[in-house]
């Protein structure tokens, strides 16, 4: 994520997956992204899975129950 002047998320909680996510890219999120932030590496030769799946939809209900991890978290496969 390289948005100048701030994250487009405005504070909302939000997703991201890719399969090139970086230590550049989590210290981004930390420094500029107020809100919740679930950074998940998919990996790039097998695609999107049913665990990547369950593992963001999981985050996605804590998150909107109120609960959950906190401000940041960033899972790697």
């Amino acid at each position: 994520m390289t948005a100048a002047g701030g994250s487009p998320t405005a504070g909302r909680p939000f997703v991201w997956l890719d399969d090139e996510i970086t230590g550049r890219d989590r210290e981004w999120v930390a420094a500029h992204h107020p809100g919740r932030a679930l950074l998940h590496r998919v990996d790039a030769g097998v695609g999107l899975t049913a665990a990547d799946f369950a593992d963001v939809g999981a985050w996605l209900r804590a998150v909107t129950a109120g609960g959950g991890p906190g401000p940041f978290v960033s899972r790697r496969r």
